[in-house]
């Protein structure tokens, strides 16, 4: 990479700055809904999710061959619909940063200072401002499938819109029959089981099951997961002892999920740091504990997301790259500090809503 990306370079040419995020945004993490979203682009503001009833083909009808063929129904489905959001962060180099980031450019193939020290001083806020948008998403969408609703509140969204009512997806909501804290009289396998032969009789194969690991914690302390395993945990003064040799872990417990037709588990450990107004910083998982959510598959719906009005519209004193779909931009004020800023307007639509069931281990009948 050439010494001329430099701050002055990435102040001066939208080309330098997107010649560097390319390389480096390979490294950044990938955000967890991609793994359950499709991406797609729209021009509108606006989005829409049509939920329909029924996830499964109903057989056709045998008929005579010379008859016509009988008109099937439909299934019914409802809509929901709403405005994209628009997601993002500035980031400040002070002037002393600046004078810092400058004494480095001015140094570079000196003192054994390389390019890449130069670059990496840059790296974090753009890495922020990349990331930033995304793991708003991943917080979204984790709460819709544990908890049926999203919410952008002053706790998980601070220095943004609050939302006067939270987002219901409209996801079946069942109690189990004793709180799986009780790991005395809890059986969680019959709490599951019923949660899946309900759906069957509605025509819905569940498949996957997704949980924290706080509550598969719960899960496998209970006397009754035990028993399926034929383990027995004894603690005396420093020893713990396993009849079976080992401890209950995700791959154990769908081996034997698999052998009873049950569905497969999948831990869902996905930390989100939220900042606070005073810039002080707090970690929440978003996938809430307690709740077990069984799905079809892991193709929950779309990503819908639009482009920036800068990107049709750029602002002259502006140099921007798009990284991950996000549009970064920096500049520098009057004063001498820099600016990173970052940009998605996009939104987690859950169209297979209606096939997700949520399953509160807390709370019974």
């Amino acid at each position: 990479m050439s010494y001329q990306t430099t701050l002055v370079g990435l102040l001066e040419d939208s080309r330098e700055f997107q010649l560097l995020i390319d390389p480096i945004a390979e490294t950044f993490e990938q955000p967890i809904w991609q793994n359950y979203l499709n991406d797609k682009f729209t021009l509108s503001l606006d989005w829409r999710a049509v939920l329909g009833a029924m996830e499964n083909s109903p057989a056709a009808s045998v008929i005579d061959f010379s008859s016509g063929k009988p008109l099937a129904v439909r299934p019914t489905a409802s809509k929901m619909n709403g405005e994209i959001p628009t997601m993002g962060n500035k980031y400040q180099m002070s002037k002393r940063e600046v004078r810092d980031l400058l004494e480095l450019q001015d140094n570079v193939g000196k003192l054994g200072i390389s390019a890449t020290e130069l670059i990496n001083f840059l790296v974090p806020d753009m890495k922020r401002a990349t990331l930033g948008p995304h793991k708003t998403i991943d917080r979204l969408f984790l709460e819709a499938i544990s908890t049926g609703v999203m919410t952008s509140t002053a706790s998980n969204n601070p220095k943004g819109v609050i939302w006067n009512n939270s987002l219901d997806w409209g996801i079946e909501q069942n109690t189990v029959s004793t709180v799986w804290a009780t790991a005395a009289t809890a059986t969680p396998l019959v709490d599951i089981k019923a949660v899946v032969d309900k759906w069957i009789g509605k025509g819905v194969q569940f498949n996957i099951i997704k949980m924290s690991r706080a509550t598969f914690n719960l899960m496998v302390a209970t006397a009754e997961f035990k028993a399926a395993y034929g383990i027995e945990v004894k603690k005396a003064a420093k020893t713990v002892t396993v009849n079976s040799n080992q401890f209950l872990g995700v791959n154990d417990i769908n081996l034997f999920l698999e052998s009873v037709d049950l569905p497969m588990i999948e831990i869902i450990n996905a930390p989100v740091t939220i900042e606070a107004k005073d810039g002080t910083y707090t970690t929440i998982r978003p996938f809430a504990d307690n709740r077990v959510s069984f799905s079809v598959d892991n193709n929950y719906g779309d990503l819908l997301r639009t482009y920036a009005n800068e990107q049709r519209r750029p602002n002259k004193v502006k140099t921007y790259a798009t990284s991950m779909n996000v549009l970064l931009s920096k500049y520098s004020d009057m004063d001498g500090n820099e600016f990173t800023e970052g940009e998605l307007s996009a939104f987690p639509v859950l169209n297979k809503a209606n096939s997700i069931a949520i399953m509160k281990t807390d709370v019974t009948s």
